[in-house]
């Protein structure tokens, strides 16, 4: 699995990272994708719900927004796109 993960100001990408992990998608496997890309991108870990990782499996993205977030978060939006890899 590789993930792009990217932190946006307004339009622009703040900062991003690709991530790889070799496990398959479960949603636990999401979770601790999710706190790895958190801690590399030195942001606080959202509060997931399934809806979240629904989203991710049925559409290859996740958007967490400000409110997603117990502490604060200083951009406008996390996005989490699964690359399909060739």
């Amino acid at each position: 699995m590789k993930i792009w993960a990217r932190l946006m100001t307004g339009d622009k990408i703040a900062k991003d990272t690709i991530y790889k992990s070799p496990l398959p998608m479960t949603s636990q496997s999401y979770e601790l994708w999710l706190r790895d890309i958190c801690h590399i991108l030195d942001i606080p870990n959202p509060v997931l719900i399934s809806q979240h990782f629904k989203n991710f499996k049925n559409f290859h993205n996740t958007k967490f927004r400000k409110s997603d977030f117990i502490e604060s978060l200083d951009y406008d939006m996390f996005i989490v796109e699964d690359c399909k890899e060739d």
